[in-house]
């Protein structure tokens, strides 16, 4: 019954940090913010399952990530150059018919994930493509070319 009642504890835990911390968390999911959910997970499993089963460390440990989390979202804020060390930048895998190839190695991105990208835009060929470009979250977007 104990472990019942921490795994409930545990998730309000969770879903009011979550909560605290904003919606980017759970809707776009950079690398930047898995890093907090994995965190968060960690703490408070421990606190369910494994040797510490205080709640209160538990709780602590996610206030301390939370915090963490709003301490880099405001470094980001106030300087361009860490956010590009934390979040990365978009690189332009597909630049006006010519492919990127060692920017696509570089990402372990093949030609066959862009062009699914550029089926789910609905375009059917790539000539009509302008730009792809890998996102700081992982998304590949497309640029149509003028006129299509």
């Amino acid at each position: 019954m104990t472990v019942i009642l921490k795994a409930a504890a545990a998730y309000w835990i969770l879903l009011l940090a979550v909560r605290l911390i904003g919606r980017r968390t759970a809707s776009q999911l950079a690398p930047f913010d898995l890093v907090v959910l994995f965190l968060f997970a960690g703490a408070t499993i421990t606190a369910v399952l494994g040797d510490d089963h205080s709640m209160i460390a538990a709780f602590s440990a996610v206030c301390t990530i939370g915090l963490m989390h709003l301490g880099v979202s405001w470094l980001k804020l106030r300087s361009s150059l860490f956010g590009r060390l934390v979040d990365g930048t978009p690189v332009i895998l597909y630049e006006q018919g010519r492919w990127q190839e060692a920017r696509m190695r570089s990402l372990r991105i093949e030609r066959s994930d862009v062009m699914t990208a550029v089926r789910q835009k609905g375009l059917e060929r790539l000539d009509q493509v302008r730009y792809a470009i890998a996102e700081r979250d992982g998304k590949i977007s497309i640029i149509v070319q003028d006129g299509h």
